[in-house]
This record gives C-alpha cells, sequence and structure tokens, in this order.
C-alpha cells in the first residue's frame, strides 16, 4: 500500500511533536525535580540555590587542593625517608668515630683502666748508715723505678701508674732530692707500682734472676709483689704541650 505524499508529512509532523512534547516533558521533569531540590534544601538546610552553587564552587575548588596536598604528603614522606636513611648513616658514622676516640684516648692514657696485673711495692733501704757511708746507697732513685717501670712494659704491661700517677708518652720520673718527680708530682716512699697487663709474663720478668726485683733486694731494699684480679690504673691528669713537635702532612 502506497502513502500519499500529504500523508507522509502528517506523519512526519505527528512525529516530531511526539519528540518535542517529551523533551518539554523531561525539561519540565528536571524544573520540578530542581525547583524541588531547592526548596527541600532551603527547608532542611535554610541554603538558597544561589548560595548552594557557590558550596558547591568551594566544595570542588577544596577537593582539588586535598588532592594536591595528598600529592604533598607523598612527596614528603619520601624526603622524610630519606632523611631517616641519612640520619642513620650520620648515626653509624658518629658511633664509629666515638669508637676511634675512645681508643685513641685509652692509647694516650686519658682513660682509667681495669683488670687483672701486679702491685709492686718499693721503699728505701731500712739498713742504718755508718759513719762515712753514703746516704745515697739507702735511698731508692728514679731509675730504679725506671727500671722495674720498663720490665713490666717490655713484659706486656697495658696501664702503668706510680702511686696512682698514670705513665704516658710523655712522662718524666726525675730524682728531686730525696723524693721522686713523676709527671711533675712530687712522691716520696714508700711507692706503689700498679700494672694491668698478663700476670704471668710481667712477674716472670720481674722475678727472673738479673731482674730488677732481684738487684734491689741484693742492696738490701724491700721489695713486695702481690697479684690482683682486678686492679685500677687510673687516667693521666696532666696535660699535653708540644710547643716545636708538630704533625708530620701525609702525601695526598
Amino acid at each position: 500500500m502506497v502513502l500519499s505524499e500529504r500523508t507522509l508529512r502528517t506523519f512526519r509532523v505527528s512525529r516530531w511533536h511526539v519528540a518535542f512534547a517529551l523533551l518539554l516533558a523531561t525539561a519540565g521533569f528536571l524544573a520540578v525535580t530542581q525547583i524541588r531540590n531547592a526548596v527541600l534544601i532551603r527547608q532542611q538546610l535554610n541554603v538558597p540555590p544561589d548560595r548552594l552553587q557557590e558550596l558547591a564552587f568551594r566544595l570542588r575548588q577544596q577537593e582539588r587542593n586535598r588532592a594536591a596536598l595528598e600529592e604533598q604528603i607523598f612527596t614528603l614522606r619520601d624526603q622524610l625517608g630519606d632523611y631517616e636513611r641519612g640520619v642513620a648513616q650520620d648515626q653509624e658514622k658518629l658511633e664509629d668515630l666515638r669508637r676511634g676516640l675512645e681508643r685513641l684516648r685509652i692509647l694516650a692514657g686519658l682513660a682509667a683502666m681495669v683488670g687483672p696485673g701486679l702491685v709492686v711495692e718499693l721503699d728505701d733501704s731500712p739498713q742504718p748508715l755508718r759513719p762515712g757511708d753514703d746516704p745515697n746507697t739507702v735511698i731508692l732513685h728514679y731509675t730504679d723505678l725506671q727500671v722495674v717501670v720498663n720490665d713490666l712494659w717490655a713484659s706486656g704491661a697495658e696501664a702503668v701508674a706510680i702511686n696512682d700517677e698514670r705513665i704516658v708518652s710523655t712522662t718524666g720520673i726525675n730524682c728531686v732530692g730525696t723524693t721522686i718527680l713523676c709527671n711533675t708530682k712530687r712522691m716520696a716512699p714508700p711507692y706503689r707500682v700498679t700494672a694491668i697487663g698478663d700476670v704471668e709474663s710481667m712477674q716472670a720478668a720481674l722475678e727472673r734472676s738479673d731482674g730488677s726485683l732481684a738487684t734491689l733486694r741484693g742492696f738490701g731494699f724491700p721489695v713486695k709483689l702481690a697479684r690482683g684480679s682486678r686492679l685500677v690504673v687510673p687516667a693521666y691528669r696532666g696535660s699535653f704541650r708540644f710547643s716545636h713537635a708538630t704533625p708530620v702532612e701525609l702525601p695526598k
């Protein structure tokens, strides 16, 4: 069956009217919905529509700001991790430096030491002098102490003190009249030499037949030798001064 041209035009117009009516109905539904939502918002939240648009704009702006802040947080967390790793490495370096410094303090005699060792007590000879005798023959001299200290160093002593004066690389032992000067401190007998180290080795060196103690005993000087399991050698309390010596610069 063939429709006439008039009929086709009428059908097309009718379809356009239907589509237009649907569009108007949809627009009306949306408008009514928007109005209803605006009324509900105004009734429940007391927010006018224009204010609501402003709040929506601010909300979108705050969401963008929040996203930017989250990105900054991730970046700062990465930087914080780098800082923490750097601090840990620095702490390890500081701990290595602290251990090295402590070792240097020990080697320089600036730290008190404790351990097994020997105590040697020496005193002037009690033998009475006869007329014409030299009084130096019954007095302990600095050389007598030096020989004992040298025997201790040679036999493995790690820390030595005379009457609680630590013996270090710059220590000088000299006679001043009837007394002895050690680390600029004047001492009088009896002298107490404390040494920490290998007890067996140090005692064997001191007690040998031609050793320092045998010589002192042969001249009538009282000598006492005792072992100790926990002897204390105090730290050096003086100062180190170098007026002429300077460190040699190592080649780069």
